[in-house]
């Protein structure tokens, strides 16, 4: 396991994905601070009142938040396809088969390296987004909105670790991209439904504020917990199974 995890934290740093994606982490802040600021201006400002974005501190997470929910969980879900569907696409998965590591090791590897970087990513966002909202001179204070937007981030990002097993399975990122739009889209239209009780890919939406008011239903963190822990054993058992 210590073998397959160095290795795979030394291709990750070695590659463009660490910046591109830290890169594609400030945009939702960047968007977020547009349109705060010009939520008060008309004729925006009734529509930005509408959608909960006004110049405050509330606002702000709100902006955000709905950013999240959708781009968040596209950006989350193309990291793990690259994580898992580049050893395809770039024709080195027989060369990682034949080290002498078992292949549970590999993928487990590859989901802490992923893991541990979603995290980053949260914790650089939230970051930048509190930054930003002292430099705008918002009133108010950041502290009431950080739960929120934490557990935005860590549902979206418990979401898409499942998306490893359609990039293995499909054998490149065509799969795994294609996987994460579905996903995205059929959870904006249960969560408008109503449905993020029984479809877990409903719950961005839902506590992102995209159907609606935003709401954090009681047994999210159960429901999301649970649908990782099934996409990890499920890829996990693709890998140890399938005749590649």
């Amino acid at each position: 396991m210590n073998a397959a995890l160095r290795t795979e934290t030394t291709k990750f740093l070695r590659s463009r994905t660490p910046w591109a994606t830290a890169a594609a982490f400030l945009l939702p802040v960047a968007l977020s601070a547009i349109f705060v600021g010009a939520s008060d201006t008309p004729p925006l400002n009734e529509k930005s009142e509408a959608l909960g974005i006004t110049p405050d501190w509330h606002g702000f997470r709100s902006a955000l938040m709905q950013i999240d929910a959708a781009g968040g969980f596209l950006l989350f879900g193309i990291l793990v396809t690259w994580m898992f569907g580049r050893e395809f696409s770039d024709r080195t998965v027989l060369d990682l088969l034949a080290l002498p590591t078992s292949r549970t090791a590999i993928v487990l590897a590859k989901f802490t390296v992923t893991t541990a970087w979603l995290v980053l990513l949260a914790a650089f966002q939230t970051a930048a987004w509190i930054m930003t909202g002292m430099l705008l001179g918002l009133p108010g204070t950041p502290h009431h909105g950080l739960p929120g937007l934490l557990m935005l981030l860590a549902l979206t990002g418990a979401l898409t670790l499942p998306i490893a097993l359609v990039a293995s399975a499909g054998r490149g990122y065509l799969p795994g991209i294609a996987a994460t739009v579905a996903l995205l889209v059929c959870g904006v239209a249960a969560a408008i439904l109503g449905a993020a009780g029984w479809f877990p890919w409903a719950l961005p939406a839902t506590v992102g504020g995209l159907s609606g008011a935003a709401s954090l239903p009681f047994t999210a963190p159960a429901i999301a917990a649970t649908t990782a822990a099934t996409g990890i054993a499920a890829t996990t058992l693709w890998w140890r199974q399938a005749d590649h």
